[in-house]
């Protein structure tokens, strides 16, 4: 569905032809759901839930974030409805790029051809799109918002095509 999605989506762009058994790796990134001093509020509860719903009928291979527990509560629903635990990883982002960029490989590595969600802070998303070769002038500004998740979708790395789609959720009033 995503993938249906992402394709539609990008201008009229459709990614380079893998080539015969190969299958792009899809990475979707999310934002932390809203929080409050390091926790999520009763709001941000209910966003991750809605963040099952909105990736119901995807198969998702793993499910990665870094160990902050915003992060992890984010994302936790998401890997219990699919059999799975979130996969911590060390945001090398900010201090080490090339770490992090080792991490990705491993990512991508472990799970080529599938489907990961990776839940990062919105600055560290940014950086790690660019790592996968999405160019920043590519991307919509990120304003940090939950609603908002990047689908990338890497033939191999450098080779990418990114989509930011809004997931639409309503907020209680």
């Amino acid at each position: 569905m995503i993938k249906t999605i992402l394709m539609t989506l990008v201008l009229g762009a459709s990614p380079p032809d893998p080539g015969p058994g190969r299958a792009p790796t899809t990475v979707i990134f999310v934002n932390c759901a809203e929080q409050e001093q390091g926790q999520l509020t009763a709001t941000g509860r209910d966003q991750a839930g809605l963040l099952v719903n909105f990736l119901e009928s995807e198969k998702i291979s793993a499910v990665y974030a870094p160990f902050n527990p915003c992060l992890v509560e984010t994302v936790k629903p998401l890997a219990a409805s699919k059999g799975q635990e979130v996969t911590y990883f060390r945001d090398a982002c900010d201090d080490d790029e090339p770490v992090m960029e080792h991490i990705l490989d491993v990512m991508l590595e472990k799970n080529a051809g599938k489907t990961i969600v990776v839940c990062a802070k919105a600055g560290s998303i940014e950086k790690m799109s660019k790592m996968l070769g999405i160019k920043k002038n590519s991307l919509k500004p990120n304003t940090g918002a939950f609603g908002e998740v990047l689908i990338v979708n890497i033939l191999y790395k450098g080779e990418a095509v990114a989509q930011k789609l809004n997931m639409n959720f309503q907020k209680k009033v």
